[in-house]
């Protein structure tokens, strides 16, 4: 158990996340394109066959946590984890995540270095789909709308999630399980607009056709330390950051 300031407030880890509302799409995108848009990290997409890697795109809308309530928007890669040979031993990296709310932005960089920023994010719970719709300086750059499918057992998930700040790569583990969730194949549209990571998402081939895509209506997550991970090697405890 750590303890950081943020802001002026207290936050302690693991970071309990309560109740909150969870939409996913994932796509099979090309494995060079990828691997070029993360290169960064150190980090290489884990791959598929006929030249293709994971990637994930997703909305949340947290209503009840230790950071507050706020809504949140995800670009990932399924990433083999450092020193892993074996093709599930992968792992999240988090490629963009921006947020509506400066204290969960605050928090998810000074502790965990998710690369978050303060911008706009629209979420609209419709009939038959729900629709994300982000906004940077004042123009749309993504709208990613989940249709609804049908009810589905999604199991609890353990997974680390990777993060690149300050040069440092550090690993997350995460926790989440939830109820009410549905899926089905395909049921994602993707609308490009402008900026960064429309530009980015054009790059992996952007708008396509989802793999698959859910939603999960009440959720559940836990967050705990970061730790500072060498790319060349499987990750140990060590030091929280």
């Amino acid at each position: 158990m750590t303890t950081y300031d943020v802001l002026g407030s207290t936050i302690t880890t693991p970071v309990e996340i309560r109740e909150a509302r969870s939409w996913f799409s994932t796509f099979a995108v090309p494995y060079r394109a990828a691997r070029d848009l993360i290169a960064y990290s150190g980090l290489e997409p884990a791959p598929l066959p006929g030249g293709r890697t994971l990637a994930s795109l997703g909305f949340v809308r947290y209503i009840d946590g230790d950071l507050g309530p706020y809504h949140e928007f995800v670009v990932a890669l399924i990433v083999r984890r450092p020193g892993g040979a074996d093709r599930k031993d992968t792992g999240a990296f988090i490629h963009q995540l921006p947020v509506n709310q400066p204290f969960t932005c605050a928090a998810g960089r000074d502790i965990w270095g998710f690369p978050k920023f303060v911008t706009d994010i629209d979420i609209d719970e419709g009939v038959r789909r729900d629709t994300a719709t982000l906004v940077i300086d004042g123009a749309s750059a993504v709208r990613l709308s989940i249709a609804h499918g049908v009810p589905t057992r999604m199991p609890d998930t353990n997974l680390d999630a990777y993060s690149w700040a300050d040069g440092t790569l550090r690993c997350t583990p995460w926790r989440l399980d939830g109820e009410g969730s549905r899926g089905r194949p395909g049921g994602a549209r993707v609308e490009l607009g402008t900026g960064l990571i429309a530009d980015e998402l054009r790059v992996l081939g952007f708008p396509r056709r989802a793999i698959m895509s859910g939603t999960m209506r009440r959720v559940r997550m836990t967050f705990g330390d970061a730790r500072v991970v060498d790319p060349g090697v499987i990750p140990t405890p060590g030091v929280a950051v």
